[in-house]
């Protein structure tokens, strides 16, 4: 499978990732299966988080000894309990406290001395007051100094802080170029596919700046009418034959020349394979991507 450079981390990652949410739904056993099968298939880009129940520590269980393979990814802000498992009420607290406690929950679990990449999980333009000089950027570096991480960034939300009409780019569409104009990001992720195009021109000026650019929801039905705009759009007749709706959307997304990686999560090793197959077979042809891109304008799936 192709690599790509995540910004100018100097770390090279593959075309496709795993986001390892599902995790949440399978026992030990599945978790390992799906965590080998993924390092097997060629993925080297692995993204958890401490809010993903035993994510972390089923990770750190099935592949620890694996870790030359994979690049590691997780987050941070998570109000976890002292098992660094369960989520507490309040869901994220953005203090030096809590991050010094999250990565070194993370690293036990994990099973590793040092994160690849460190993401704040979602926080909201308040709850960062000292913007590029705030306690916890500074936290992060530090952190990053001691080498304890290789990369810091932040996952955007899905979604609006309280209205739900705006999922699920809106958040990151509002609040990236804030956050990127501090200018000690070194990746983002956020949420971006053929039927959510929202965050294109976000992507495209971010990876101009050196920003690695990690989005999600690629294959993701967060409307129940993506299977109608596909077809309004007359996208199945861009299609090559045997190519489903979900292996053309990750090979459009794989297309922006700005995406370092997208993830997809999946709990079924079939799912994961048909995924695997799409990602290899790389970015559309050029001609498909840009006539896609004017069917999808047609029908209003315009970039932001």
């Amino acid at each position: 499978m192709q690599k790509r450079k995540l910004g100018n981390t100097g770390l090279s990652i593959t075309a496709l990732g795993y986001g390892a949410m599902e995790l949440r739904h399978v026992d030990e056993q599945a978790a390992g299966r799906l965590l080998n099968a993924v390092l097997d298939g060629g993925i080297n880009y692995v993204d958890t988080s401490p809010d993903y129940g035993p994510s972390e520590e089923f990770i750190g269980k099935a592949i620890a000894h694996r870790r030359n393979e994979f690049i590691l990814a997780t987050k941070c802000g998570c109000n976890i309990d002292a098992t660094g498992k369960g989520i507490l009420p309040q869901k994220h607290i953005w203090t030096r406290q809590k991050l010094t406690e999250n990565i070194e929950n993370s690293l036990r679990l994990l099973k590793t001395d040092h994160i690849d990449v460190w993401q704040m999980h979602g926080p909201f333009r308040e709850e960062l007051p000292g913007g590029k000089s705030d306690d916890v950027i500074e936290t992060m570096l530090e952190l990053k100094h001691q080498g304890k991480l290789r990369a810091i960034g932040m996952s955007f939300k899905t979604g609006g802080k309280t209205d739900s009409s705006q999922l699920p780019s809106a958040y990151g569409f509002d609040l990236a170029p804030h956050f990127l104009a501090w200018n000690v990001l070194d990746m983002i992720q956020i949420i971006y596919g053929g039927l959510e195009r929202q965050n294109e021109n976000t992507i495209t000026g971010a990876a101009k700046n050196g920003v690695g650019v990690v989005v999600r929801g690629v294959t993701r039905k967060y409307k129940p009418n993506y299977g109608e705009v596909f077809a309004q759009a007359r996208l199945n007749e861009l299609c090559e034959p045997g190519e489903t709706m979900n292996d053309f959307l990750i090979r459009f997304t794989l297309s922006h020349p700005g995406v370092s990686t997208p993830i997809i999560g999946t709990k079924n090793l079939e799912h994961l394979a048909a995924n695997n197959r799409a990602a290899s077979k790389g970015a559309l042809r050029a001609d498909v991507y840009a006539e896609a891109k004017r069917r999808l304008d047609a029908v209003g799936v315009v970039a932001g």
